[in-house]
C-alpha cells in the first residue's frame, strides 16, 4: 500500500493565554510518496519536522493539517486508513506487572474477530513471538525485559491483525547500536513482504543507514531530500555539496541542513520540496497512478485472511543471515494482509474486530490481573483505610449510645460518607493519567472504544475498593 502526500502543511495555533498570538507553521507545503516493500526514513536536525510529519500522515495528529492525502493513488478515507495502518510510538508503553505472553493473549483478543477460537488466537501469538524472537522470554515480565525486547514487543503486539502499514516514532532511540541494528533489520525484513513502513530517525550511523531504502529528509519543514539512500551522496553533489569520502551521509546532510537556510532553499528547490525523487540520471516526477495499473490491470485477491505471518526468525539470525537475499526481498507474492485496502466494502461498515462487551471483558480481565500484582500499592490501600477507620473512631469512641450526642453522631456519619465518596472516585481520577498514554495509542490503533475502556477502568477498581471498605467498617 503505498502512501502518497501533496502539499502537506502543519500549522500549530498558539493557545489562548500564550502572549505570542502568532501561528507556527511546521511543515511548508511538502509533498512525497512512501511506497510498499520499503523501508522509509524520516530525517532531519532536531526540530525540523520529523515527527510531526509522521503525525500528519499517519493521521495521529489532524487539527491543523491541510494538504492532499492518497492511498495507492487514490484519496484517502482516515476511517478506513486506520484500521489498516498502526502507529508505534518512541516510548515503549506496556503494562510493566504483565507477561509478553499475557500481553499478546489481551492484544489478539481485541484485535482478531471474536469468531476465532482461543486456540488459533494463541496459535498465532506463539508463532509471532517466536518470528520475533520473544519465545523464550514469553513468561517474564514486561518491566524485566531489555529495551530491544520492548521494542520487538511492540511490534509484536500490532503484527497481530498484520496490517499493511506501519509507522514507528523513533523505533532505535535510547538503544545500543547492536540491538537497533537488530530492530532494522526486523523492520527490513517485514518491509520485503510487502508492508509499507515508514520510521523516524535523528542521526543513524552509516551501517544503519544502508539498511533503508528510502530516505525522506526534511529542514526547517521544507523538503531537501527524496529518495533512494544510496542516491543521496550524488544529489548533494549535483547540488554543490560534496560528501568526503568515508564519511557518513546521514551526519554530512544534516550539518548541510542544520540552520543554514541558503543551503536548505537550494536543495529544497532542487528536489521541488518533495514533488520529485532524484535519481543519477534525471527527476522523476510523483505522479499519482491507479493502484490497479500499477499491479498490470489486475488485482490479486488473497485466500488466506488475516492470521498468516511469515517473517524471518531473528533470534536464529548470524552475522551473515542478517544480509537479506535479494531474492527473497524481490518475492512479494506470498504477503497477505489481514485486511487489504481494495476490500474497502469489507471494512467500511467495521468499526472494531469485536463488540463493546467483549473488548469490556478482555480490558477488565487485563486490568484486574495488573491490579492483583501491585502488591505495594494493595498494601498502602488498604494501610490508609485501616489508619482512617482508627482515627474517625477514635473522635467518637465509646459514644454511640449517647442521646445527648447527637451532633458528634452526625459529624461522624458525614465523615465516613466523604470519606468514602471521597476514596472512590480518587481511585480511577489518579490512574487515569498514568493509563491515559497506553489509551490512547491502542485506542487510536483500532483495539478498542473509549466506552469499553472507561467502564473497565471504573469497575475493575469495585473489588478492592470493598475490601478496603469492609476493613474500615469492621474497625
Amino acid at each position: 500500500m503505498d502512501v502518497e502526500f501533496k502539499d502537506l502543511c502543519y500549522t500549530v495555533s498558539p493557545r489562548r493565554w500564550s502572549r505570542n498570538g502568532l501561528q507556527k507553521r511546521v511543515l511548508k507545503s511538502v509533498s512525497g510518496v512512501f511506497k510498499s516493500g520499503e523501508l522509509s526514513a524520516i530525517m532531519g536536525p532536531s526540530g525540523a519536522g520529523k515527527s510531526s510529519l509522521l503525525n500528519a500522515v499517519s493521521g495521529y495528529r489532524t487539527l491543523g493539517v491541510t494538504g492532499t492525502l492518497c492511498t495507492n493513488g487514490k484519496p484517502r478515507d482516515n476511517h478506513i486508513f486506520h484500521k489498516l495502518s498502526c502507529y508505534i510510538t518512541q516510548e515503549d508503553l506496556l503494562q510493566p506487572l504483565l507477561t509478553a505472553h499475557e500481553i499478546m493473549m489481551v492484544a489478539a483478543q481485541l484485535k482478531l474477530p471474536s469468531q476465532i477460537s482461543d486456540a488459533r488466537r494463541l496459535s498465532t501469538v506463539e508463532e509471532i513471538l517466536k518470528n520475533l524472537g520473544l519465545f523464550e522470554c514469553k513468561n517474564t515480565r514486561t518491566e524485566m525485559l531489555s529495551g530491544g525486547q520492548k521494542k520487538r514487543l511492540s511490534i509484536a503486539l500490532e503484527l497481530i491483525n498484520n496490517p499493511p502499514v506501519f509507522f514507528l516514532d523513533e523505533p532505535t532511540s535510547g538503544l545500543d547500536d547492536v540491538t537497533a541494528r537488530q530492530v532494522l533489520q526486523l523492520l527490513r525484513t517485514l518491509a520485503r513482504q510487502g508492508r509499507t513502513i515508514v520510521c523516524t530517525i535523528h542521526q543513524p550511523s552509516a551501517s544503519l543507514f544502508q539498511l533503508f531504502d528510502h530516505a525522506y529528509i526534511v529542514s526547517q519543514g521544507l523538503c531537501v531530500y527524496q529518495g533512494t539512500t544510496h542516491e543521496l551522496v550524488p544529489f548533494l553533489s549535483s547540488a554543490g555539496f560534496s560528501c568526503p569520502t568515508h564519511y557518513n551521509p546521514a551526519d554530512f546532510v544534516i550539518e548541510v541542513t542544520d540552520g543554514e537556510e541558503k543551503n536548505i532553499a537550494v536543495l529544497s528547490k532542487a528536489i521541488c520540496n518533495g514533488k520529485v525523487s532524484w535519481t543519477q540520471t534525471h527527476l522523476i516526477p510523483l505522479k499519482t497512478q491507479e493502484y490497479e495499473k500499477k499491479n498490470g490491470g489486475t488485482t490479486k485477491q488473497t485466500d488466506k485472511q488475516s492470521l498468516h505471518f511469515e517473517t524471518t526468525n531473528i533470534a536464529a539470525l548470524t552475522a551473515s543471515e542478517r544480509k537479506v537475499d535479494s531474492s527473497s526481498e524481490s518475492s512479494l507474492s506470498d504477503v497477505h494482509c489481514p485486511v487489504m485496502y481494495r476490500r474497502i466494502s469489507q471494512v467500511k461498515n467495521v468499526s472494531y474486530p469485536t463488540s463493546t462487551w467483549f473488548q469490556f471483558w478482555a480490558l477488565f480481565k487485563r486490568m484486574m490481573l495488573q491490579t492483583s500484582r501491585s502488591r505495594v500499592a494493595l498494601q498502602l490501600q488498604m494501610f490508609h483505610h485501616v489508619a482512617c477507620a482508627l482515627m474517625i473512631g477514635s473522635v467518637t469512641y465509646q459514644n454511640a449510645s449517647d442521646g445527648n450526642e447527637m451532633f458528634k453522631h452526625v459529624k461522624f456519619c458525614m465523615s465516613v460518607i466523604l470519606f468514602h465518596s471521597y476514596t472512590w472516585c480518587i481511585a480511577p481520577v489518579l490512574l487515569f493519567p498514568s493509563e491515559v498514554k497506553l489509551m490512547k495509542k491502542e485506542h487510536f490503533n483500532r483495539w478498542y472504544g473509549l466506552n469499553s475502556f472507561y467502564m473497565a477502568l471504573t469497575l475493575s477498581k469495585i473489588p478492592v475498593q470493598v475490601r478496603n471498605k469492609n476493613a474500615s467498617h469492621k474497625i
